[in-house]
């Protein structure tokens, strides 16, 4: 007895995974990134371009953001990665009337954190007291190297 081969536009049946592994590298030329889900023995590698990744990762963060809700967790504390080089602008935010810093995150691509006057006010007084601290500190101890 042999099985019928599925017709065109039937849709196939999902299968749940179970306990997947997730697995992203580049390529050696760094043009295509391949994804590659295992769950048991069944494998699918995906070939992604940039426009993909970045699609990927953008999707990703949506998902993550509804999953964790509207409740913003605490900062402290948390492990971070610094972006020491992008580029970055400041707009004007219609909404708040605020500021908006939005800058290029080599990793998740552009980002733009929007902050009501307050907060904005905060941030421009943090920074000139590190400006100040740096000073006093380059003049008390001297250039790094």
């Amino acid at each position: 007895m042999s099985k019928k081969p599925t017709p065109k536009n039937t849709p196939v049946p999902e299968e749940p995974v179970k306990d997947p592994h997730i697995h992203i590298s580049a390529s050696n030329d760094l043009k295509l990134a391949s994804l590659t889900i295992t769950s048991g023995r069944k494998k699918i590698v995906l070939d992604l371009n940039v426009a993909q990744v970045a699609d990927l990762i953008s999707g990703l963060g949506t998902v993550h953001q509804a999953m964790i809700g509207t409740e913003i967790p605490p900062i402290e504390g948390v492990p971070f990665t610094p972006v020491r080089r992008t580029n970055w602008a400041l707009q004007l935010d219609p909404e708040t009337q605020g500021s908006i810093l939005a800058f290029q995150h080599p990793a998740y691509g552009p980002v733009g954190i929007a902050m009501a006057p307050t907060d904005a006010a905060k941030m421009a007084h943090g920074l000139s007291l590190h400006q100040q601290l740096n000073a006093a500190t380059l003049k008390a101890s001297g250039p790094a190297n």
